[in-house]
């Protein structure tokens, strides 16, 4: 089942994370740094600098109703542990006990074993997740996990990534021994840990601590019970401008906002659809009638929208941006553009010229 990464382990089970939608208690899916990345193509980017998301996929057919399936089983499975000590009965158990946290994992060992076996159930969910009130325990959401060795076809096949989005935690430096844990982790300016403001190997070995680049597997939430798809599938069970914005913010603008930079993501990590070969002459008049007021002319200094000339982009990456806007960065505001097939290949043939 791998090698556990017992340093991290011990770290977390004495510092509360600063995102209280952290899995806390997989144990078993734990997977050592050692090997996380071997067989892994799966693409991403970071949301934060200690938390990296998948990209949504194009939607294939029967996306929208697998994924309405596991609302489904999961808005009955928040009726049904609506009281926690029906959780407990079942086999979901408190990680740890002995801290209040304002939300709450109820992790299911059993479930877990399965979900790192490769095994994908909607009614075994690995935990619950209730938020603490004035009047107790209320339950919100269900989350499932994976482990770090899935590829993207496997993600992809659990939940549809057209729809959900997988998260795990990256880039985390754990205080030496014998830090002090409040200031180390809960202070003002906190360097080690979930909220660290250390997020590489060689800041992490300046300070003389033990750095992880994956820490636990790969995890999705389900809010079933939230008013809209995209609530529904956030990652913290809020609006998920505040998932890609808020944390930058949290951060202290230690990675640029995705909305700020040329694209929100680097180029190599950018898909590419399908796409007839286009001509690129026509393409311009596309541009123009289309893209020119937020892009710029020839996708140059545009007022609203990342810039796109010399990019380097391909016009299978274009054609993927263009009928996917949110695929790669949930905060834009770019429309679906209402155009042909024909006039998106002529855009994108353009566009990549650029």
């Amino acid at each position: 089942m791998g090698i556990i990464n017992t340093h991290a382990l011990t770290a977390v089970r004495r510092v509360v994370p600063g995102c209280v939608a952290v899995l806390l208690g997989l144990v078993l899916l734990v997977g050592s740094h050692r090997f996380a990345h071997a067989g892994m193509p799966v693409t991403t980017k970071l949301m934060d600098p200690h938390m990296e998301i998948t990209l949504r996929r194009l939607a294939l057919p029967g996306d929208r109703q697998r994924a309405d399936a596991i609302v489904a089983d999961a808005r009955r499975l928040v009726a049904k542990y609506a009281d926690v000590a029906d959780a407990e009965r079942d086999g979901f158990a408190k990680f740890l006990p002995n801290l209040k946290l304002p939300q709450e994992h109820f992790t299911n060992d059993a479930y877990a074993h399965e979900a790192w076996s490769g095994t994908f159930d909607s009614n075994h969910p690995t935990s619950l997740i209730y938020n603490r009130t004035a009047s107790g325990l209320h339950i919100v959401g269900v989350m499932y996990t994976a482990s770090n060795l899935a590829t993207e076809a496997d993600l992809d096949g659990k939940v549809p990534m057209s729809v959900g989005t997988w998260h795990r935690h990256v880039n985390l430096c754990w205080a030496p021994k014998g830090t002090p844990i409040l200031p180390a982790y809960f202070g003002a300016h906190p360097m080690f840990g979930f909220n660290g403001s250390i997020w590489t190997r060689d800041a992490c070995d300046a300070e003389g601590g033990i750095f992880s680049p994956i820490e636990f597997g790969w995890m999705i939430h389900v809010w079933p019970n939230e008013p809209s798809q995209e609530a529904i599938w956030s990652i913290h069970g809020e609006d998920e401008r505040h998932d890609m914005v808020g944390e930058h913010e949290h951060h202290g603008g230690m990675l640029a906002v995705a909305s700020a930079g040329p694209l929100p993501i680097p180029l190599d990590h950018l898909p590419a659809a399908p796409v007839r070969s286009g001509d690129g002459a026509r393409g311009a008049s596309v541009f123009a009638q289309n893209c020119a007021s937020c892009h710029g002319a020839a996708g140059r200094d545009g007022p609203d929208a990342p810039a796109l000339a010399s990019r380097g982009l391909s016009p299978g990456q274009v054609a993927f941006m263009v009928r996917n806007p949110h695929a790669i960065d949930v905060t834009s505001e770019m429309p679906q553009l209402p155009i042909s097939d024909q006039d998106l290949a002529d855009v994108a043939a353009y566009v990549s010229q650029l």
